[in-house]
This record gives C-alpha cells, structure tokens and sequence, in this order.
C-alpha cells in the first residue's frame, strides 16, 4: 500500500509541476526557475507528510469512490510545502546539501551566469521557495470534497505553516544564543512548532477533517500527531550528530556547525562538570569546527549519559503515539500502516552507522 502511495505521489507532482508550467509559463519566465525547482522537489524522498494526509483520509472518509487524481493532487501540496520550507532553511542555513544534492540556491549559483558574475542564488531560491507557497495551497483545492470541511482544513495548513514559521524564528535566535539560556521545555516548544505540527499533526488533522472525521478524533490525532513529531525530531537529531553524510545527504558538521541547541546538546551541557563541560562549551562556540571536534563532541554526549537519555525521550513520545493510534476509529488497515510508519522511530531502527557512533 505504502510503495502504490509513494508512486502515484510522486506521480502527482510530476503532473502538477507540467500543469503549473503550461498555466504560468514558468519555463518562459526562466527555464532554470522551472527545471532546477522541479528538480529539486522531485528526487527521493520519503514523502511522509503526503503519505499521513492519504492514510487519515482513506482511513475516515465514509466515501465509496472519490476522484483518486484530485486526492493524490492535495496530497502532493503537503510535500510542496515542505519543499518550500526546505529552501528556506536551506538559505538560513546556508547549507551545500539536500537529499544527497546541492541545495537549491547552490544550483542556481551554478546555472545562472551573469554579466557582473554576481551569485544571485540565496535569492532566487527564496523567490522559488515562496512559489512553491503559493503553488501548494492552489493544489490542496484540488481534492473533492465539502466545501466547509475544505475550508476548515485549509485554514489548519495555513495555521500550520504560521507555527512553522514561529519555529524557525525561534530556531534563528536560539542558535545565536548560550547555552545557559535553555530549558528543556523551550527546547520541546521549538520541536512542536518547527516539526511535531507540520510533519505529523497537521497531515493527519487535514485528512480527517476533509474526510469529516469526528471532533474526539481529531483531538486524539492532534496529540498522536504531536507525540510522534516530537520523536521524529529527536531521531533527527540522532542523523545529524551520528550518522554519515551518506545516510543523511548532506554534511554531518552541518548542525554541529550552526551550533543547534538540541536535546541531546542542551543535556550533554547539563550532566558535564569541570574541564569537560567546558571543552564541550568551547566546541559548540568554536566559529569554525572540524571533523575532529565532531568526533570528540559526539564522545562527550554518548559519557554524559546524554545520549541514553535521548534515546529514552524518543521512546517514550514513540510508545505514547502508538497507544494513541490504537485507540483510534480509523479504518484497521490504514491505522495499521499508520502505527508501522510510527514504529519506524524507534532506536531499533536507526542506521547502524549511528549506534553509540564516536568517530
């Protein structure tokens, strides 16, 4: 079932990027504009959030027969928003990577030449990145359904997209700010607003509310949707402090780099005494950091017990979503492929390459 969505979602992006060029003329605008962003929103992805959106709305509509095309097209703008959102942080970030490839604005810095040689691509991806905005909220029309329930569910994405960018405001300033400064709740509140609502909650409230799912439902997929976010962002971190560049596609300094304040960061903080919580300090403040002071970062918050205390966190938010999802209405064989894509969370599934991983 997962394998047929995933196809026939990217299928639906290939089909909207084709309709959207012949109506905007995209590629007479500028052939770099259309190919390059097509590009980048087509390669491989795990097309999660659209996956969410189709297993809640299967899994509540009460409908026989639907037009399958106009569901797969909403659908699909769920993972044009990410993209957008991907861009953008890309460009904060100033990241070289994404998904294995260069990131978007490091395209355009390549393809585009000008006169004055000028690297116009951090803008340009921003300009592309909000296009993409405006291209996923026309495609979430496309689904055919109530009106009132579209409307509700769309205001639910525009909301979302509003606490995504509070996350990433928030994300911006903490990573300018020490680490003395945090708490675990804030830390957690820029979880829930930069992940947990639009990777989890706000995917599966959009498919019950178009399918007409019952208010008590909608509360117990807000807080599956928020538990399971949140877990998903701690295994995030796990990628970007463990893993390889292979596994996650892009530099495994990247974060390192930025100095994010993260969970598994904020408690190594807290447990280190003495010399080691200062070295530790001076690592996470160091401007230009290298492999070696990953390495040793990565030994400190494996002996600070931080490390089993991620992994702890991880699964209890892991174990809360899945009792939510057994307590759901939803049709079995769609809770089933919901609960197995929770699952997926679990330490039991991190690449091997992250386990314990200090060098």
């Amino acid at each position: 079932m997962i394998d047929s969505f995933i196809h026939k979602i990217n299928a639906s992006l290939k089909s909207l990027f084709q309709d959207t060029n012949r109506r905007y003329k995209l590629g007479l605008i500028s052939d770099r504009l259309f190919q390059d962003t097509q590009e980048f929103v087509l390669r491989k992805g795990k097309r999660i959030r659209p996956l969410l959106f189709i297993l809640s709305y299967r899994g509540y509509t009460p409908r026989k027969t639907y037009p399958e095309k106009k569901l797969f097209a909403s659908a699909a703008s769920i993972e044009l928003l990410h993209d957008y959102m991907l861009i953008h942080d890309d460009v904060i970030d100033n990241s070289d990577l994404r998904r294995g490839k260069p990131t978007l604005h490091k395209i355009f810095d390549q393809q585009i030449k000008l006169s004055d040689n000028a690297k116009i691509g951090h803008e340009l991806a921003i300009v592309a990145g909000d296009i993409l905005f405006a291209l996923a909220l026309e495609a979430f029309l496309s689904i055919d359904e109530d009106k009132s329930r579209k409307e509700k569910a769309l205001k639910k994405l525009i909301e979302t997209a509003a606490f995504t960018g509070a996350g990433e405001f928030i994300d911006i300033v903490f990573g300018h700010s020490t680490i003395e400064h945090f708490t675990e709740k804030k830390i957690f509140l820029n979880y829930t607003l930069k992940t947990a609502k639009y990777t989890f909650e706000c995917p599966l409230l959009l498919g019950a509310i178009l399918a007409g799912a019952h208010p008590k439902e909608l509360k117990k997929l807000s807080n599956l949707g928020l538990a399971a976010g949140q877990a998903f962002q701690i295994y995030d971190d796990f990628l970007d402090l463990f893993a390889t560049e292979k596994i996650i596609g892009k530099s495994i300094l990247s974060d390192l780099a930025e100095s994010k304040k993260t969970l598994l960061v904020f408690k190594t903080y807290a447990k280190l005494k003495g010399k080691k919580k200062r070295y530790f300090r001076r690592i996470l403040e160091k401007k230009s950091k290298t492999r070696a002071d990953l390495k040793n970062f990565r030994r400190l918050v494996v002996e600070s017990g931080a490390y089993d205390y991620g992994l702890k966190k991880m699964t209890t938010l892991q174990n809360k979503a899945i009792r939510l999802t057994e307590e759901l209405t939803m049709k079995e064989a769609y809770r089933k492929e919901l609960k197995n894509i929770i699952l997926k969370l679990s330490p039991s599934h991190m690449p091997l390459d992250i386990k314990r991983r200090s060098e």
